[in-house]
């Protein structure tokens, strides 16, 4: 496709983009990243712990164990094959609790010349995906005004440039005033779940936030196009209305029966309070 079309815009390069290890070991080498990363046939004498196992390859849902010891690390590799990792990593532990005792994990966007600040999530667990309804007050605070003013926005695109990465999500914490960097992500979730009437936040600023950076990318607006290339867009966005319906009244019949229930265990609660008092 480049050579049929030279002027085409790429945003990455499959074989210069580096991957989470590689990532890792550059940022500890040149002092970015306080943590390094190691492959289990190769560990040094001496690590620091806690270190925790994970596969560089795919995302991790379920909070990895650390391992506070060698003895802990040796059993635990020693079920290495029981967890089925394709490129298994140990990492040494990173991240550090603010002041109001809850880890920090912030997320932003690089599409090409531009980038937003996605979200800061606060959890009392160092392992955070997604604390949901767990965020409230201060915390939602913090959220908003680091979506709002994109902190560190100058410190991250050096950061990118090192992994040639002109497309992704850096997921990050900050520990004693110093990003430290957990991975880059080229094929990032921009929405986890289509919208229903049962959401209770608005996540279409995050769609037009992304919608946004990707209008600005050099030829964005540009009307020349390619048949090969505008019959495999339908062909996707064909696809993706089709799974986009399905699952947006899966979640909604889904979240309606959660409401449901709720408002039913709640008015039950209600009546045994009453029957109590009478």
């Amino acid at each position: 496709m480049k050579l049929r079309q030279p002027g085409l815009l790429q945003l990455n390069h499959p074989g210069e983009t580096l991957q989470r290890f590689d990532l890792l070991r550059t940022l500890y080498a040149d002092g970015t990243n306080d943590f390094n990363v190691y492959r289990p046939e190769g560990l040094p004498g001496e690590i620091r712990f806690p270190v925790f196992l994970r596969d560089e390859a795919g995302a991790t849902y379920k909070t990895p164990r650390l391992l506070r010891s060698p003895a802990e690390l040796r059993n635990e590799l020693s079920n290495l094959s029981a967890l089925s990792f394709v490129r298994p990593m140990v990492v040494e532990f990173g991240s550090k609790p603010y002041r109001d005792g809850c880890y920090r994990k912030y997320a932003a966007y690089r599409i090409g010349d531009h980038g937003y600040a996605q979200h800061c999530f606060a959890s009392h667990d160092w392992f955070i995906k997604d604390p949901g309804r767990a965020m409230t007050g201060e915390h939602l605070s913090e959220h908003a005004a680091y979506v709002r003013d994109n902190p560190h926005a100058a410190e991250l695109v050096p950061i990118f440039e090192k992994a040639r990465i002109s497309y992704g999500r850096i997921d990050y914490t900050v520990v004693d005033g110093r990003i430290q960097v957990f991975e880059i992500n080229t094929n990032p979730t921009v929405l986890n779940y289509p919208p229903t009437v049962f959401d209770t936040y608005d996540s279409v600023p995050y769609a037009n936030m992304h919608a946004d950076a990707l209008a600005r990318l050099p030829y964005a607006h540009d009307p020349v196009s390619d048949p090969d290339i505008d019959r495999a867009h339908l062909d996707i966005l064909g696809r993706l209305r089709i799974k986009y319906r399905r699952r947006r009244v899966k979640l909604t019949v889904r979240k309606g029966l959660s409401f449901f229930k709720d408002v039913v265990l709640a008015a039950k609660a209600s009546t045994d309070v009453g029957k109590r008092r009478s």
